[in-house]
């Protein structure tokens, strides 16, 4: 059996996946997942006080994944 890659949310984030994930699924909820930049690690997410994150419509809300290894 292969030994599976592991990559953590420093990467994930890097791949712009961590920002897709929090506007699409979590922002919504009232969540956001977070990390600590500095050990690539995750305690969670925060959980929002008054509903869901909302944005001004003039930001860019398009995020694409980065893949320029």
């Amino acid at each position: 059996m292969a030994k599976l890659e592991i990559i953590d949310w420093n990467e994930i984030s890097q791949r712009g996946l961590l920002v897709r994930i929090n506007r699409e699924i979590m922002h919504p909820l009232g969540l956001a997942i977070c990390r600590n930049p500095e050990t690539g690690l995750s305690p969670g997410a925060v959980v929002s006080d008054d509903g869901p994150w909302v944005y001004a419509e003039e930001l860019d809300t398009e995020t694409k994944p980065r893949n320029d290894r």
